[in-house]
This record gives C-alpha cells, structure tokens and sequence, in this order.
C-alpha cells in the first residue's frame, strides 16, 4: 500500500443566483439550489487534485449549524444555538443530498469513484471514494447553550450521539465509504474524555463503514487517550501544530493499529505553504508510526480560504503523493 489523500471538510463557498431561464424556472417552483454550485466546483477541484477520498465540500453551513439546524431539540438565533428541548433525530437526512450530488459529479470525472469504495481498493489506488462527515457530539454540545431539558451536558452528548448515528447510517446506505466525525472541542479539555469517547463510539460501533475521528488543535493533554478510541483512522493537525508530533512520539506504540491521518498543510497559512515543509511533516510522522497505513490532508477545513489558495494547497498534496514517500 502507498499513501493516500483526503480533504477534511470544508471548501470556499458561496450561494449562487438563479440567472439561466431553467434556473429561473426551478426557481419559481422553489426547487433551485443556490449552493449547488458550490458543491460542484469542491468536487471539481478534490477530483483535479487526485485526491482519494473526498467530500461534499460542507458548503451550506458552518460546522454547528448544518446540524443543529435540522436536529430537533436546537434553535439557533442570532448566528447562536441553543439547546431547547429533547435531542431527536432529524426528520430527513441532513447530508445525503449533497453527497449524492458529490459523487454524481466525482463519478463523471473519474469513473474510479465507487460507492462502498473499501479502504483496501482505495489504498490501493484500485478506487476512489466519497466520505460522509459529521460534527462531533462533544463539538456540537459544547458549541451550544443549554436552555431547558437537559441538565448536564454528557446526557445532551449522548443524546445527539444517537441523533448523529441515524445520519451516519443514512450516509451509510447512500454509498459512504467512510464516515468522518468531526471533534475539536476534544483538544480544548472543556469535556471529560471518557464521556467524548462514549459519544463517538456511540456512532463508530454501530457502523460497517471505517470510521475516522478529526481532532485539531493542541493534542498533548488528549493524544494517549484518543488512541484508544474505537474508530479506525485519526487524523490530527501537524504542520499548524508541530508540537502534536512530539505528542505522538510520546505516546505511540508499535500495538496501536489505526491509520493514521496526517494534517500536512497548514490550513492557517494565508499563502501556500513550501512543498518541503510539508514533506517534512509527513516524514516526521511516518518516522514515528512506521506504518503504510498513511493518509495525508490539510489541517483543517479550507473555508476561510480564497479557491485560489485551496487549489495551491491540494496541489501539494498531489505533489507528495507523486513522490510516494
């Protein structure tokens, strides 16, 4: 097996106006997607870059909002979200729509795009694939106000933990070929880590799918604990956090058999970051876990970015796949 590439979410974005007469018309029957657009043009640049495993881009919301949004039991005013009652499954899926329009649009640039994709034909360069992403129970909990219900927040964590499973299932029968959960909030200590992993594993045990679990940040008061999780892939933030590599160094043993994702290009950086710089990264890393068992990504979501600067950063993560390091 060589290395392999993903994004971890999120992609410059906007909303598009309905300017061509077929775009008018759906318009009028309140069927026009002014985010369609965005998801296209994510897919399109994921694809150009070789990347391996992609996603929607998360064009529509930012992380909080695209599922409190829709999750019964929040309410979001004034760009903020509260917890106002019991926390119950969405009515519909969230985020099925978009992935079915990623892959649509990844399958037509690359037939190696496969729904189901597994890992194995992935990391061998056999197929390509298309994750579902969710935000994490702690993140989503800890991003929120709680008004009525709930008087702690480790039952609210548990209780979204279930909502997010429906979903993650839901992603799960639409072709997902793996499903990424989302947690910076692990990083900051706010929670205790026994009941965030409660949370995730909540949803990673009880899908057929790997499961990866994003965590940014500063790691060295987490990264022993994390290791333990039940998913298969982690991937945390290393080139804005270089100190995490120490972290991993610290707390890695030959028994631990996950993959692990690399956060290589600094997603912090408002210029494209230096090609050896993110080589070391990787080597760095790769050093400490002697492991095939390699993906590498940018640090975080690339929203905030200019596409142009997005574009910059996957094209170096398709340089160092080229290099098979």
């Amino acid at each position: 097996m060589s290395i392999i590439t993903t994004v971890v979410g999120s992609y410059p974005t906007r909303s598009y106006e309905a300017e061509s007469f077929n775009d008018k018309i759906t318009k009028s029957l309140g069927l026009f997607d002014p985010y369609k657009q965005s998801i296209i043009n994510s897919v399109k640049a994921f694809v150009e870059a070789d990347i391996d495993i992609i996603c929607d881009g998360q064009v529509r919301e930012d992380m909080v909002k695209i599922f409190a949004s829709k999750i019964n039991g929040f309410r979001i005013e004034d760009n903020t979200t509260f917890i106002n009652g019991k926390i119950t499954p969405a009515p519909h899926p969230i985020s099925v729509k978009d992935f079915k329009i990623a892959f649509k649009i990844a399958h037509s640039l690359n037939s190696q795009f496969k729904l189901n994709a597994p890992l194995e034909d992935i990391f061998n360069h056999e197929a390509k694939g298309v994750k579902g992403i969710l935000t994490g129970p702690t993140t989503l909990i800890h991003s929120s106000m709680i008004e009525n219900f709930y008087s702690s927040r480790e039952n609210a964590i548990y209780d979204i933990a279930k909502a997010l499973l429906v979903e993650a299932k839901e992603l799960e029968k639409a072709g997902a070929c793996a499903i990424q959960i989302d947690e910076p909030f692990i990083s900051t200590g706010v929670e205790d880590i026994n009941v965030s992993r409660t949370g995730v594993e909540i949803i990673s045990e009880e899908l057929d799918i790997p499961v990866i679990l994003h965590v940014c940040g500063d790691l060295k008061d987490v990264l022993p604990d994390l290791l333990k999780f039940n998913v298969d892939i982690l991937d945390f933030e290393f080139s804005g956090m270089p100190q995490n590599i120490g972290a991993l160094k610290k707390a890695w043993s030959s028994n631990i058999n996950k993959y692990i994702g690399i956060g290589c290009v600094n997603t912090r950086l408002d210029e494209v970051d230096k090609i050896e710089d993110v080589r070391n990264t990787v080597c760095n890393v790769k050093d400490i876990i002697k492991s095939d068992k390699l993906i590498i990504d940018p640090d975080c979501g690339m929203r905030t970015l200019t596409t142009d600067l997005s574009e910059g950063k996957l094209d170096l993560l398709k340089t160092i796949k080229g290099e098979d390091i």
